[in-house]
């Protein structure tokens, strides 16, 4: 694998900075799903500091606890220092020169967590009591998602309260992976995102040698590929019995979005179905949808919303590969299987991808006041058979906005804009609201409607390299 590159993340670490230069000692809780880059992140920020950084493993605690007193004996300028409770060896490592601060990191914190439980309570009194007073920062990192927001940042858990900066580490924007594969168009790039999601380890394995379907072909058709097996991974790592959530995930990949279709998908018991919805949710492989301006009754009943596949990667998986029985060991072959596989029904799969390619594109005018109302509410819109892509409104649902993501090998013309225009009426918004039309089209645009756009400040078009900038 090439050289690692680091790109984004402009906001957390500035979080860290802050939290670094703070004038008490602060604690840092960091969580995310595998491979999504909190790592990096923190090593990104260590650079230039004092820093002790320990990544824990699934070992059982005497041996962990033995490891660690190796690795702050070593930090300590004392190798044979070990130390018989963790206390102690937390106590060893915040002490010292106060004036210079110190940054201690314990990666992986879920594997000291699950063997040791009580390691939550003796860390809360060893920073009430010691900690607190030392010049340092402690950053607690973690993979496991539903672990650390439940067993460590629950409100019932002995370190709630304690940090300063609690940081989920979120897959990167289509803008920011781009940094990635610099030498490839913008629609390669899109292409690589609905397959692949903004997981950074993912795009360090492509090679800028070969076209970007060769590169996903390669990657996640071929039985060694270093992405063929990695949902399956993941789901072992974090499941006992994978099965009925597998089958939940090819539900919901395959279209069923409601908790009566994905039941009847799925074959699983409607009973016990939101339980394992729950976890999925928790643990961000799905998420739940409402569509915009629903109102309190609507999120609070168990059988409303929507679901789909949070993680493209995941989505692409149980799509593609969860029922391929075909040994594919070459690149010729995995090209050959992606042309007759996926290719005929890529466009499709990939509508998802490019509505939150267009949705992250408007939400960054929005953020640098290049839009003509504040967002209030902003997401998907659907009642009965009539749906819109995206629909956004002010506080006062006084100036709309509403959007129209079409992923298709042809250009889009009048009828698109026309058939938006009716909804208007439909949607829940003030009266005489007034309303700015946004048409995001991967092939481009018809001339007649090119020609509407010009003397409408109201209709704005995007093509996919302006979905870059």
């Amino acid at each position: 694998m090439r050289e690692m590159h680091f790109f984004g993340r402009a906001g957390e670490l500035e979080s860290l900075e802050d939290a670094f230069y703070s004038q008490r000692a602060e604690m840092a809780i960091i969580y995310g799903s595998r491979r999504v880059g909190k790592t990096a992140l923190i090593q990104k920020f260590c650079q230039g500091k004092n820093v002790f950084f320990y990544t824990a493993r699934a070992w059982k605690d005497p041996y962990q606890l033995e490891q660690f007193s190796q690795a702050v004996g070593k930090f300590c300028c004392n190798p044979n220092q070990r130390f018989l409770d963790w206390a102690g060896a937390f106590k060893a490592l915040a002490s010292g020169d106060s004036a210079n601060r110190k940054v201690i990191v314990i990666d992986e914190f879920q594997y000291i967590a699950k063997e040791r439980p009580s390691i939550l309570s003796e860390l809360q009194v060893l920073w009430d009591e010691e900690l607190s007073q030392q010049n340092i920062l402690l950053i607690l990192c973690g993979s496991a998602v539903s672990f650390i927001a439940k067993e460590v940042l629950g409100e019932k858990n002995p370190l709630y309260g304690r940090a300063g900066t609690i940081m989920k580490v979120r897959p990167l924007p289509f803008q920011t992976v781009a940094e990635f594969v610099p030498s490839y168009s913008a629609d390669d790039i899109f292409r690589g995102y609905a397959s692949l999601g903004g997981i950074p380890y993912f795009w360090q394995g492509l090679d800028p040698r070969r076209s970007m379907t060769e590169n996903l072909a390669a990657n996640l058709l071929r039985a060694n590929g270093f992405l063929n097996d990695e949902a399956q991974s993941v789901l072992r790592q974090e499941f006992r019995d994978p099965a009925t959530y597998n089958a939940i995930l090819q539900s919901i990949a395959f279209g069923a979005t409601s908790r009566s279709e994905i039941a009847q998908k799925s074959l699983v018991d409607s009973r016990t179905l939101s339980k394992y919805l729950a976890v999925l949710e928790d643990m961000d492989f799905v998420k739940k949808e409402f569509s915009v301006f629903s109102g309190p009754g609507d999120l609070g009943n168990a059988s409303r919303g929507l679901y789909r596949i949070a993680d493209p990667y995941i989505k692409f998986w149980f799509r593609f590969l969860t029922n391929n029985p075909t040994l594919i060991m070459t690149r010729k072959e995995a090209l050959s299987e992606w042309e007759a596989g996926v290719e005929p029904s890529f466009a499709e799969f990939a509508s998802e991808a490019f509505e939150e390619v267009c949705k992250q594109y408007l939400m960054r005018l929005g953020l640098a006041g290049k839009l003509p109302l504040r967002l209030a509410y902003f997401g998907r819109w659907w009642k009965d058979s009539t749906e819109i892509d995206l629909v956004g409104a002010d506080h006062n649902r006084q100036h709309c906005l509403l959007g129209e993501c079409k992923y298709r090998n042809q250009k889009i013309g009048v009828k698109v804009l026309r058939s938006l225009q009716a909804k208007c009426s439909q949607l829940p918004v003030a009266d005489g609201a007034t309303f700015d039309f946004w048409i995001f089209s991967s092939s481009g645009f018809e001339d007649a409607l090119l020609k509407m756009a010009s003397k409408d400040p109201c209709v704005h078009l995007v093509g996919m390299d302006e979905l870059l900038h």
